[in-house]
């Protein structure tokens, strides 16, 4: 069962964040409230977790970590943070540096060892906690001198930051051996003119986070997020886990939950989602007939009823009776982005055209299911509405999907090709996940046409290969 939000209080600190670790908490400000709340436990918690992440844990939160250890007085996390570095975290947040520069004197054994540890190109943001300190030591001029001489103008700002006169004579003499260099002439202006050291402002490391968050649901397995959809006090967090299920391929398992959440004292909302998660198992008698009976009782709300349709379809709605329960769904408010579902879901050639007039509805996710459905039935006559909105942020990925599916083109490879190169240019560019979707998109229509999927896999090589660069 999922940790509630209105358990964490009573939760121990070591056990959220092996579920955080797992994905199956969201990091907001509830489980921040739960965990500042008992500082001493927490700090021991988090030092733990943090040099030994649980056993299956699926998330990197090494950041999140950090933040709640610079929020936390007096965190002796020095270790931690010398842990990570010497395995490569590369990144120098905010939190960190407060930390470090907290803990003083008491930074130095430990830093000094991570930057020996490391080769002396991958060392140089040590170097930057140890100058930073506040602290001088021997030691540490030693390392930034050592910096010095494999990069000078890194070498120079460190001194620049470190702040002791003993830098100025490096400096000169490196001066006048390379002439002119505006990092080493502005460190020599610091150290000469060293000023009194202003109080740095106070930073709430944990204001960012949002009130509410939940699971990270692309890391769970199926039988988790049906978990959650069936059981999780939190209304949105049951949609969620909803709306994730109605694109899996669920296992029969999942058929007793959620038929008991659809045909249950659940808001309708709820209910819905769970009829339309159901779609997929709609090869079972049980699920059909409750989805018929819903369907069929007019006394029902719009809503659930045009979800239950979705559930029946494709096959298992005459023609005749799925037209009359079309129109009367999308009639309604409440009911017509499910209305707008069923027209492409059901695969009538009667609505292949119809998706454009649903393109600029107030509710977006009538625009969502127009802007799929237009992509999924090829609406031509949508093509210039898909095209402006590829620059809509509320639906973009959407919609540069389903314009890469329905805007009219020979399917060849070169056609392709040229194809994706001008939707990137009038989407004003792709990131990685819209790259993706075009590339998927453009491959299903060369499949569709007989021919061999080209797109996908030179993304998944370049992503390779960018990882290798990584590594």
């Amino acid at each position: 069962m999922p940790i509630q939000p209105s358990a964490y209080a009573q939760t121990p600190v070591s056990t959220l964040l092996d579920e955080v670790g797992k994905g199956r908490i969201g990091f907001d400000q509830r489980l921040i409230a739960a965990i500042v709340a008992r500082p001493e436990e927490s700090v021991e918690a988090l030092v733990a977790y943090g040099s030994k992440p649980a056993e299956g844990a699926r998330l990197e939160i090494d950041a999140d970590i950090l933040n709640l250890l610079a929020h936390l007085p007096g965190a002796p996390a020095i270790d931690y943070i010398a842990t990570l570095l010497r395995e490569g975290f590369t990144e120098l947040p905010s939190s960190m540096v407060k930390i470090a520069r907290e803990a003083g004197a008491g930074a130095i054994e430990p830093l000094i060892n991570a930057y020996r540890a490391l080769e002396e190109d991958a060392s140089g943001e040590v170097a930057f906690l140890l100058a930073g300190l506040g602290v001088h030591d021997q030691r540490i001029f030693d390392i930034i001198l050592e910096r010095l001489d494999f990069d000078m103008e890194d070498g120079a700002i460190l001194l620049g930051l470190y702040g002791d006169k003993a830098g100025i004579a490096p400096l000169e003499k490196l001066l006048a051996e390379v002439g002119k260099n505006r990092e080493i002439e502005f460190a020599l202006e610091q150290l000469k003119h060293i000023a009194p050291e202003i109080p740095e402002p106070e930073i709430d490391f944990l204001e960012d986070y949002a009130a509410t968050a939940g699971p990270e649901f692309e890391v769970l397995d199926d039988d988790e997020i049906v978990e959650f959809a069936t059981s999780h006090e939190d209304e949105a967090v049951r949609l969620a886990a909803l709306d994730v299920l109605e694109d899996l391929e669920l296992p029969e398992t999942a058929v007793t939950p959620l038929m008991a959440l659809a045909a249950g004292s659940d808001t309708i909302a709820v209910r819905a989602a769970a009829f339309r998660a159901l779609a997929r198992l709609n090869q079972i008698a049980e699920v059909r007939s409750v989805a018929e009976a819903t369907l069929e009782d007019s006394h029902a709300p719009a809503a659930l009823r045009a979800a239950s349709l979705i559930t029946l379809l494709p096959d298992s709605v005459p023609a005749k009776k799925l037209r009359t329960y079309v129109e009367e769904f999308l009639a309604n408010p409440s009911s017509r982005a499910d209305g707008v579902h069923a027209m492409w879901r059901s695969r009538e050639a009667s609505y292949n055209t119809r998706f454009g007039a649903f393109l600029e509805d107030p509710d977006l996710a009538v625009r969502r299911q127009a802007i799929r459905g237009a992509g999924v039935c090829g609406d031509v006559t949508a093509i210039g509405k898909l095209r402006d909105l590829m620059l809509d942020d509320d639906v973009r990925k959407d919609a540069i999907f389903a314009y890469s599916m329905a805007v009219p083109s020979d399917v060849s490879p070169s056609r392709m090709r040229s194809l994706f190169k001008r939707i990137e240019k009038e989407a004003g560019g792709l990131n990685h996940d819209e790259t993706t979707a075009v590339a998927i998109a453009l491959d299903m229509r060369l499949e569709a046409d007989g021919k061999e999927a080209i797109f996908l896999s030179e993304v998944e090589d370049a992503d390779e290969h960018e990882g290798h660069q990584h590594d």
